[in-house]
């Protein structure tokens, strides 16, 4: 699942099959873009990749010849699932609005996270 800043991303969406060194962002927490060879690098060699414990999920991917990754209409990466969300459309305390991204392959399962995630997020709505 991914959560995103509405307001900073443009529709539609697209859910696509790249191959890892084609995908290049600024992943979160991370202070320059990189391709996913370069990221995944990170993630599991450097004190603050290691912080963030990302290192296990890698494998999920890593070695395929095409990763999955959501973009936006200019071509900003969204996010690389299951493994990290884009720096570019990171919650803040700002946030307004909200995009959840959930990927998976059991569609109940994912309706139900879904379901979930809209239901505690709606706990920090503005009420009108």
């Amino acid at each position: 699942m991914g959560t995103h800043d509405y307001d900073n991303m443009k529709g539609p969406i697209t859910y696509e099959a790249v191959a890892p060194k084609d995908i290049k962002f600024k992943a979160l927490k991370q202070t320059k873009e990189m391709d996913c060879i370069e990221l995944f690098d990170v993630l599991r060699n450097t004190e603050e990749g290691k912080k963030m414990k990302l290192a296990p999920y890698l494998p999920i991917i890593e070695g395929k010849a095409k990763y999955p990754v959501f973009y936006d209409a200019n071509r900003t990466v969204l996010s690389l699932p299951p493994i990290i969300n884009s720096e570019a459309t990171k919650i803040t305390m700002n946030t307004k609005n909200c995009f959840l991204d959930i990927t998976g392959t059991d569609l109940t399962k994912c309706k139900i996270v879904l379901a979930i995630l809209s239901a505690q997020f709606s706990e920090h709505c503005q009420q009108n």
